[in-house]
């Protein structure tokens, strides 16, 4: 990287890129932002000038997985028939994403001030898709939407560790990840 892309605000992405590959080799708890620093080819006082530390860092990283995941989420909506088939597809972008971006999904899940802010319009989506559900009929009415989306999320949210961790073989879950969801959204939500 030469002084010329840094001042071009280069740097930045590079670091937070740089962030991704290195939690995706190693995992978070080999994670040093020294090594970030020496794979973008800068100072290891150079990652300074864009984040405090090694915690905003990983809070920026967390974002863009946000914001990944949201465009994910409106993708599948986007073109859903009916309400039924957006909560499914939703139910399934979301456990896809969690198995094609393990890393990144649980950066985004780890806590990391300031990162949050992007999520909530990720849950906007599933909230927006609950009421029409709940409007339609096809989930009871009473929880409110907010307390069934936060239900549903919390029950694709687990499929989807679940997906990635494969406790015990006996139980591996090797289905697509958008059949896992359905299934598990019929048999638990009656969809």
């Amino acid at each position: 990287m030469t002084r010329a892309t840094y001042h071009h605000g280069a740097l930045r992405q590079a670091l937070i890129e740089g962030a991704r590959e290195i939690l995706a080799e190693r995992g978070h708890e080999q994670f040093s932002l020294n090594e970030v620093a020496r794979r973008a080819g800068v100072s290891t006082a150079a990652p300074y000038r864009h984040f405090s530390g090694k915690d905003e860092l990983l809070a920026a990283v967390a974002e863009q997985g946000y914001a990944t995941l949201l465009d994910s989420l409106r993708r599948a909506a986007a073109d859903a028939a009916g309400a039924r088939e957006r909560l499914l597809r939703l139910a399934g972008a979301y456990v896809r994403f969690a198995q094609d971006h393990p890393d990144l999904f649980i950066t985004m899940f780890r806590s990391h001030p300031g990162a949050d802010p992007i999520g909530h319009e990720s849950f906007e989506v599933l909230l927006s898709a609950v009421a029409d559900a709940q409007r339609a009929g096809l989930i009871p009415a009473k929880p409110a939407p907010e307390l069934m989306a936060r239900s549903l999320w919390a029950t694709v949210h687990g499929l989807a560790v679940l997906s990635l961790r494969r406790p015990h073989r006996r139980f591996a879950m090797d289905e697509p990840a958008e059949d896992l969801a359905a299934g598990t959204l019929v048999a638990i939500f009656g969809l």
